[in-house]
């Protein structure tokens, strides 16, 4: 019986030129092993929803680069 274990990792990769000069804001938020879904703000709708949390194994956020969080293409390689 085999003892290896699947894990699974999720990253947030960079915008892309479209969703750029869509002015597109990001809706997802990593937080160690946990990404978080909030909802995006919508006019019609003036309720607001609770993110949804999810748990991985390994959670990268390839988004911006300044931030502190950033994971590089490296380091999500070496990870894995």
């Amino acid at each position: 019986m085999a003892t290896d274990k699947i894990k699974v990792a999720v990253r947030v990769r960079p915008f892309n030129r479209r969703e750029l000069e869509l002015g597109t804001d990001c809706v997802v938020e990593m937080d160690s092993d946990q990404t978080i879904l909030h909802h995006p703000n919508t006019l019609d709708k003036m309720e607001r929803k609770h993110p949804k949390t999810f748990a991985f194994d390994h959670c990268f956020d390839s988004l911006d680069p300044a931030s502190p969080k950033f994971a590089s293409q490296e380091e999500v390689f070496d990870s894995l």
